[in-house]
């Protein structure tokens, strides 16, 4: 599997926009996984509004997706970096020159443009019209993408073209340390992409960080599937579930593993390291990974799991002038300009 990121400044337009794109061209698709990030980005930021409501337009929906800080880490995972400009591939090559050879203009290879129009111009501050524009000239950029990405794994003999891989988001607490290693490369050894969240050692750690880290890249739809374990695996499940979009199942065997999938389409497995064992932790895992989601009266079911969060517990319930407050702040980020004096980077 190829993991493919795009990059730009501020990691709330065109970033969250080429990613939206990019995984809706390859959807059927696991060959390649796709990331985000910004030079600039704060993490947890929510797309621009207008961001959001561009790709709704084609039946795209990001407003779950969160900015990402690029790191040396991301950086370092991906095989392929996108810039939407000329600055940003500059200034990841700046960074990290050890990247050089494997980030692009995203226009890059759309032979139709003339030099000057291969960098696509941010449009923040800019009308809704604006972010249109940057859209489509994302989703250009995209498919001569996907074409170039296309002819270099053609271009490999038969039995070196990527494969079509289930991906795992893999994190566990101290208590889960010991399985989570074992069922980590359990899953490797079926073929199964994981990222490993940690904890990495047996020092002791709250389960509620790697619960909602695996959690959420699962629901922004960055892995199939996420694995948590425990002591119990009663906290994984619970901090999980508080995440939108995911459907965490706690598992003592087969049966439900079986069942959670193909009743309830749970997209994040959790266990007990102190009720499972190695044996019938490997047993769950294939069960789970074999079972297809049913849907028919199960879809209808699982649907009304997706509802919004209760009145009684939003922010505008519990202190609406506070949530009128934030609103407006965040409105203002993502549609003005905000001029500072300062540079992220100096030339050389």
């Amino acid at each position: 599997m190829k993991t493919v990121l795009f990059v730009c400044t501020g990691n709330i337009c065109r970033s969250p926009m080429a990613e939206g794109l990019f995984r809706n061209s390859m959807r059927g698709r696991k060959d390649y996984r796709v990331l985000s990030a910004g030079v600039g980005a704060v993490n947890g930021q929510v797309p621009s509004r207008y961001s959001i409501l561009a790709l709704q337009e084609l039946g795209i929906d990001i407003s779950n997706q969160r900015s990402r800080m690029l790191t040396a880490d991301l950086v370092r995972e991906a095989d392929y970096i996108f810039g939407m400009t000329r600055g940003h591939v500059e200034a990841i090559s700046l960074m990290f020159p050890q990247a050089a050879e494997k980030t692009f203009l995203l226009r890059e290879f759309d032979d139709t443009l003339d030099s000057f129009e291969k960098d696509i111009p941010d449009p923040i501050g800019g009308s809704y019209e604006v972010y249109l524009d940057s859209r489509d000239q994302i989703e250009q950029g995209i498919a001569s993408l996907v074409q170039y990405l296309d002819q270099l794994n053609l271009l490999k003999p038969a039995h070196e073209r990527s494969p079509d891989v289930t991906t795992f988001a893999v994190g566990s607490d101290h208590a889960g340390f010991k399985l989570k290693t074992v069922l980590v490369d359990y899953l490797r050894e079926r073929g199964v992409e994981v990222a490993d969240f940690g904890t990495h050692s047996e020092v002791s750690t709250d389960y509620t960080d790697y619960a909602q880290a695996v959690a959420r890249d699962v629901a922004e739809g960055r892995y199939d599937f996420g694995l948590l374990v425990c002591s119990t695996g009663v906290g994984m499940s619970m901090a999980a579930n508080k995440v939108a979009g995911v459907r965490a199942a706690l598992v003592f065997d087969e049966r439900m593993a079986a069942l959670c999938r193909e009743h309830n389409n749970a997209n994040v497995l959790c266990i007990g390291a102190n009720v499972i064992d190695a044996d019938k932790g490997r047993k769950i895992l294939d069960v789970f990974l074999q079972a297809e989601f049913e849907g028919g009266r199960h879809a209808r079911r699982v649907n009304k799991m997706e509802k919004s969060i209760s009145p009684k517990l939003r922010l505008a319930a519990v202190d609406p002038e506070i949530a009128e407050v934030i609103e407006h702040e965040c409105q203002r980020q993502q549609e003005n300009i905000e001029l500072i004096a300062s540079e992220n980077f100096t030339s050389p």
